[in-house]
């Protein structure tokens, strides 16, 4: 519900470019990453999981500091 406050579109001149491009790139590779471990065979698929999970909550623990 738009309650007048936020706006409905935000301006290119705005927005932080590199931050986007930055976004953009670290979703894309989430993504890539978890495509390609989900392709592993059960047994590394499992460590690797494990491994990505805790190294990406370490680098979010860190940006949040």
């Amino acid at each position: 519900m738009a309650d007048g406050f936020e706006p409905t579109s935000v301006r290119l001149r705005d927005l932080s470019v590199g931050h986007e491009v930055t976004n953009a790139v670290l979703s894309l590779g989430f993504y890539i990453v978890c495509g390609s471990i989900g392709l592993l065979p059960e047994p590394l698929r499992n460590r690797a999981a494990d491994a990505f999970v805790g190294w990406s909550e370490s680098i979010d623990e860190r940006r949040h500091t």
